[in-house]
């Protein structure tokens, strides 16, 4: 079955794990900008939406997958004229991401709240980070600037979910993205939730990239899914959910 990754970081690929991804049956992926040292410049930041948005779509061409750029400040990557950047997304933007919080600083939260607003006047599907650390208090945050921003549910991915901040993330209505990778989600877990809340509002990713992270991580996760239900419905976490929201 063909699949959709909804959150990896491409630039910490080589086309012969991108390769390997499509072969598995991954052919499309939404490649999310991040910086892996902080930023000390804006223009750092444009650079790497123009790399994203160009080069790397053409890397994923070579390798058999249709990447998506998704271009934002996540909270780690936060520098001084950050607001210069959103300049470039209000341009040339298709997905907004990777964005959120980290610790909730007031910093963050202005970051988000202005990259949301973006969205929304945009119309632009969003790709919000949820920590690994405190994760459901600054998801409770997320959620509250969720709502007061007034974007679409359905322009909104609140990504990395497990257990400690499922229900929460459940009950506001965003789409939910599970994170196949070690220190996440194992596929089984995954499964697992799936099978207790269903396939409507779930997709899958692995947010490989920097780390040397398994990258096949969602079409095994299918596969296991295909073993135990219904074709139809694991088209959904597959692949659909993921067409419908980036479109």
């Amino acid at each position: 079955m063909e699949c959709f990754d909804t959150h990896i970081h491409s630039e910490g690929k080589g086309i012969t794990e991108l390769s390997k991804m499509a072969n598995s049956g991954i052919k499309i992926a939404v490649s999310c900008a991040y910086y892996p040292i902080k930023p000390t410049h804006y223009y750092t930041l444009i650079d790497m939406f123009r790399k994203i948005s160009s080069f790397e779509v053409n890397r994923g061409k070579k390798a058999g997958i249709e990447l998506i750029p998704a271009v934002g400040i996540h909270p780690r990557c936060i520098c001084n004229e950050w607001d210069k950047a959103l300049n470039w997304i209000e341009e040339n933007g298709r997905v907004v991401g990777e964005i959120g919080l980290e610790i909730g600083s007031k910093d963050e939260v202005e970051v988000l709240t202005k990259q949301l607003s973006l969205a929304k006047k945009l119309d632009l599907p969003c790709i919000v980070h949820t920590p690994r650390k405190n994760k459901k208090t600054v998801t409770e945050k997320i959620i509250d600037i969720l709502k007061k921003s007034g974007i679409s549910e359905d322009l909104v991915v609140v990504d990395h979910i497990n257990r400690e901040n499922l229900e929460i993330v459940l009950k506001s209505g965003y789409w939910m993205g599970l994170t196949v990778q070690p220190g996440k989600l194992s596929e089984g877990e995954a499964v697992s939730i799936i099978e207790e809340f269903g396939f409507d509002r779930f997709l899958l990713n692995s947010d490989t990239g920097f780390n040397d992270l398994e990258c096949l991580t969602v079409a095994k996760t299918v596969k296991i899914l295909l073993e135990r239900f219904d074709k139809k419905d694991v088209k959904k976490v597959a692949i659909e959910n993921g067409m419908k929201i980036f479109r």
